[in-house]
This record gives C-alpha cells, structure tokens and sequence, in this order.
C-alpha cells in the first residue's frame, strides 16, 4: 500500500511519469493490492496520457480498467 499511497501523492502534483512507476513498483511488490478501486482510478487517469507512458495501456488491462 506504500507504492499506491506514493502513486497517489504523485498524481496529486501532476506528476503522472512518477505515478505511473510508482504503480509499477507497487505490482511488483504486491500484484494482488493493484486489483484495489483506487489503483483503477488511478490507472483509468493515467490513460490520458498513453503516448507519453509506454506501457500505461497494458497496466491499465492488468488491473482491469480495460478488458
């Protein structure tokens, strides 16, 4: 939940580069807490960016934003 948390204060600043990998090093550590709500949420945002985040669309399939 730390990486989330962090994940959260990064979109907060408008810094979704930072978000993004935060996601990332949270699924690493935990995959199963980035099946939470506010992970989609998150993910479901970052999607606005898809061209600048290679990899967000995937992300955003493995944690069931897209299916």
């Amino acid at each position: 939940r730390y990486w989330i948390d962090v994940a959260r204060a990064f979109d907060q600043w408008g810094k979704p580069d930072r978000c993004y990998r935060a996601l990332l090093a949270a699924e690493h550590a935990a995959p199963q807490e980035v099946r939470r709500g506010s992970v989609r949420t998150l993910a479901a945002g970052l999607m606005r960016h898809d061209r600048a985040l290679p990899g967000v669309r995937a992300f955003a399939q493995r944690v069931g934003v897209l299916t």
